[in-house]
């Protein structure tokens, strides 16, 4: 059964890519590059809700991290000034949405705090350059010793939660 459903998904996925990479073919114009991210993170995040393999996941946050953003700036909706902060931002923000999905759909995994490592450094750049003001880092140098405290909160708060 686990196979076949395996094969189901290889080829949902397969199809899935080939529409998304004909539209772009097609409609290079009217589509920008964000239609190509935004469409090859969704198809991941198919894959990852018909399977509940973590392998899937990755790659649909981080795709869509970068996607929305680049949406964003090809629509015009930002100030061209912002271009390097907001995809530092997104991507940053993918990788902090693949421990969120995992928290909430699987009840988190053992090590699967690991992207919010990259996904907090970056989402900290992203809004330093967005705020146009570097001078943040000086104070995350201060005070990061709260981040050891929050998480060792956090860890004993959710050992204390779980049945014994």
């Amino acid at each position: 059964m686990q196979q076949r459903r395996g094969g189901l998904i290889g080829g949902l996925i397969l199809i899935l890519l080939g529409i998304v990479f004909l539209v772009q073919q097609l409609y290079p114009d009217l589509i920008g590059g964000w239609v190509f991210l935004v469409g090859l993170g969704v198809i991941f995040l198919l894959a990852y809700a018909f399977s509940r393999q973590y392998g899937f996941l990755i790659p649909g946050c981080i795709f869509v991290g970068l996607g929305v953003p680049v949406a964003l700036l090809e629509t015009n909706t930002l100030a061209e000034a912002d271009n390097g902060g907001i995809v530092v931002l997104g991507l940053g923000l993918g990788f902090v949405a693949i421990w969120l999905v995992d928290m909430l759909v699987e009840r988190g995994r053992p090590g699967g705090w690991w992207p919010l490592i990259p996904g907090g450094i970056l989402t900290l750049v992203g809004a330093g350059i967005l705020a146009e003001n570097l001078s943040y880092l000086a104070a995350i140098g201060k005070w990061w010793p709260l981040l050891l405290i929050l998480l060792g909160l956090w860890i004993i708060v959710d050992r204390l939660r779980r049945p014994s």
